[in-house]
């Protein structure tokens, strides 16, 4: 029944076997799906898998022939042959083989490879992200790889944060502050850092911002973070506490609070610790001579009732010179220099020496009459004396990392009071900053339009301005919405133009929302305003600030503080409060 073909098949000579009626599909046999090793016909063959890679091989005429009996269920139970190898098994053997090594030496060689990826990503070495499109265009593709954006873990990179992406903003060294919104990469901040980079050539801070937005609490924040980066915080007029509880929650803070018989002499002499030879103690000399001078000066302004001209004429000043220059460095109070100026028999002594005065014997007299009368109210016996008239009581530690004056008591509510403060305190810290100890101290002024207001105290910070190398000083002005110092930007005032000055030398300004009556204003304090930024500022939200460092591009900051530090920051209940 078998042919010589099968004979010759069986022999391992010829080709496959065809069933009797010439079909190539066997019903009795599954399919095998096409995998390049000659299986997409029915299986008329027996099968050998060498791994996951199937082997296909012919079935001998035994196995036909069982095949055959099988399928028909002639004679009763068959047993299965066994295979005879043929060639062409040995063929397909082997080329399964083959292809199982291939397959394995792949896997294999992509272990590898995955697993040196993993070791360069533990050891910090991450791959280039895609190149940005500026690099697209300003440079040669070859030279940066397209590789594609990378993904990982903070543990897996070994960070403590993910603010970790840059916007190509110059690097301000310093402690970090909070976010910038545009960018979410971590913003960092030193007043003094961008001094030193030639970022601004004045180390001092501007804050702008109606009540809520956040202004004070930038302030703060930074503050915070400034002390920990090596810096000293003085806090001239704190009015609603909101610094005390900083001063109390930080070691070595100390709260200052004159009155109640408390005094603080703003003539009190600088320490001379570092004067070296004889010219340096003749510049000390005058340095402290004009500081006493401006400290007067700014004493009368705050007493001065409004609408009414400075109540030191030029005779007046010419006698308070020769007052001054009476003391030389030596101890000087309020107190002793209105009844040396009510002393006549002093007045008989030094009116010749006064140019204008050498026949006015009366003239002198009267004159420096008038002058104490305008100091009297601040000695004892006066409204407002037992603060400033007497030698100081109260220690304050120059090394303290933070010294706040505390304004907050009932008393302060005086308008006149307030600015009397305000001058004696500025004077005390200008005298405590000529002491030049090396330390690099920050002034922050909160309501800095009670300063603003004064034309002597603005010629007291312009000087500030001038000497932050030399002084070691940094001034903060904090201020509510521009339009609540309308009379300082009057047409044709002199005050005006010192402002306006000063503003311009304070290169990082800090805005925060404004109402637009403030726009017009604003705008006089920072004429380069953009279009962009005059649009976005009356509605930004609460907590971010547009800033301006040096004639670097705006950004807009949120400050990030702690849990503690936050509540602590929090003044909400001080406003409801107010």
């Amino acid at each position: 029944m078998l042919s010589r073909r099968h004979d010759d098949e069986y022999d391992g000579v010829g080709d496959d076997v065809r069933d009797g009626d010439g079909s190539d599909t066997d019903p009795w046999v599954p399919l095998l799906e096409a995998d390049g090793h000659r299986l997409g016909s029915s299986a008329r063959r027996g099968v050998t898998v060498m791994g996951f890679v199937p082997a296909p091989t012919r079935l001998s005429i035994p196995e036909l022939d069982w095949l055959e009996r099988a399928r028909s269920n002639a004679g009763g139970t068959v047993k299965v042959p066994p295979h005879r190898w043929t060639r062409h098994d040995s063929s397909a053997v082997d080329s399964a083989r083959s292809e199982l090594y291939s397959m394995a030496s792949r896997q294999i060689e992509n272990t590898k490879r995955a697993r040196r990826e993993r070791r360069r990503d533990e050891e910090g070495v991450l791959p280039l992200g895609s190149a940005s499109p500026m690099d697209m265009l300003t440079r040669d593709f070859n030279e940066r790889p397209l590789i594609p954006w990378h993904q990982t873990s903070t543990g897996r990179a070994g960070v403590l944060t993910t603010f970790v992406a840059g916007s190509g903003a110059p690097l301000i060294p310093g402690p970090p502050i909070g976010i910038d919104a545009l960018s979410r990469e971590l913003f960092q901040f030193d007043c003094w850092g961008t001094y030193d980079a030639g970022l601004t050539t004045s180390p001092d801070l501007f804050f702008c911002g109606l009540r809520g937005q956040g202004k004070s609490y930038c302030a703060k924040t930074i503050a915070v973070r400034e002390i920990g980066f090596g810096r000293r915080i003085i806090v001239q007029s704190d009015r609603q506490g909101e610094w005390k509880a900083i001063a109390d929650a930080i070691p070595g803070g100390q709260v200052v609070s004159p009155g109640k018989g408390n005094y603080l002499n703003p003539f009190a002499m600088p320490d001379s610790s570092h004067l070296k030879g004889d010219a340096d103690r003749r510049a000390f000399r005058q340095e402290v001579l004009s500081g006493r001078k401006s400290a007067m000066m700014a004493l009368a302004e705050a007493v001065k009732e409004p609408d009414r001209p400075f109540p030191l004429d030029k005779d007046m000043l010419s006698l308070i010179d020769q007052l001054i220059a009476s003391y030389d460095v030596g101890p000087m109070t309020l107190e002793d220099a209105v009844r040396r100026l009510s002393d006549w028999d002093w007045v008989d002594g030094v009116y010749e020496n006064i140019h204008g005065f050498e026949h006015y014997q009366d003239l002198a007299r009267r004159k420096a009459s008038e002058a104490a009368r305008v100091f009297s109210p601040m000695v004892e016996g006066g409204t407002m004396s037992g603060m400033f008239d007497r030698e100081s009581t109260i220690t304050l530690d120059s090394a303290a990392p933070i010294i706040v004056f505390d304004t907050s008591g009932p008393v302060f509510q005086d308008p006149t009071l307030k600015r009397v403060y305000t001058a004696a305190v500025s004077s005390w810290i200008d005298r405590l900053l000529q002491a030049r100890d090396g330390a690099r101290r920050i002034i922050v002024c909160e309501e800095a339009w009670d300063l603003l207001g004064n034309p002597q105290l603005v010629d007291s910070l312009q000087t500030r301005q001038r000497s932050a190398g030399h002084w070691g000083c940094a001034t903060w002005l904090i201020v509510h919405g521009v339009a609540d110092m309308t009379q300082v930007f009057t047409q044709g005032s002199g005050l005006r133009g010192k402002v306006e000055q000063l503003m311009n030398l304070m290169e990082t300004k800090i805005i925060y929302r404004q109402g637009g009556e403030n726009i017009t204003l604003l705008n006089q304090l920072v004429p380069d305003l953009s279009e962009d930024e005059i649009a976005q500022i009356p509605r930004l939200a609460q907590g971010y600030g547009i800033w301006r460092i040096g004639r670097s591009h705006p950004r807009m900051i949120l400050p990030v503080a702690g849990p503690m530090w936050a509540n602590v920051f929090d003044t909400s209940g001080l406003r409801r409060a107010s």
